[in-house]
Parts: C-alpha cells; sequence; structure tokens
C-alpha cells in the first residue's frame, strides 16, 4: 500500500461535525428560559430557502431541506468557496 493510500484510508476514519444550518432567531436570554416543550420559535428564513452546511465549522455548501423515506436530509445545491468569495 503507498503512503497516499494509507494517508487517505486513516483519513476516512475522522469523525468530522457536520452543521446544517436553517435560519437563526435572536431573543433575550430571559425569553429562552421562558420556552417551554412545544413552543414554536419563528426563524428569519423560509423552510424553502438554502440551508447552510458547516464541515468543523467551514461554510462548505449550501443545499435544501428534503424529507426522503420519512427521513429529513439535504441535497447539496452549490459548493461553496470561502476563498473566493472573500
Amino acid at each position: 500500500m503507498s503512503v497516499n493510500r494509507a494517508l487517505e484510508n486513516s483519513l476516512l476514519d475522522v469523525p468530522v461535525r457536520v452543521d446544517v444550518v436553517l435560519g437563526e432567531a435572536r431573543m433575550p436570554v430571559e425569553d429562552l428560559l421562558a420556552l417551554s416543550e412545544g413552543e414554536i420559535l419563528a426563524l428569519e428564513s423560509k423552510t424553502n430557502d438554502l440551508v447552510d452546511i458547516y464541515v468543523s465549522d467551514r461554510l462548505m455548501a449550501r443545499g435544501r431541506l428534503v424529507i426522503a423515506d420519512g427521513e429529513l436530509g439535504v441535497t447539496l445545491s452549490e459548493i461553496v468557496d470561502e476563498r473566493r468569495a472573500a
């Protein structure tokens, strides 16, 4: 096995955090603490807006929410190159 293949195989076992962000809401802490189970929190985005996909706290892509076989998922719409966006 080549060194590159060994490195590639070892990287496949490294866990990464993936966050999908639909929107955000800003509220005072006292309002947050007053929320109870079942309450609805309005976001600044609509459900058909693109969601941001972060990998290890870095914006990597955008996509749309989908439901497939009763599961919530995301389809990729674009890959984001933060270096070009800056």
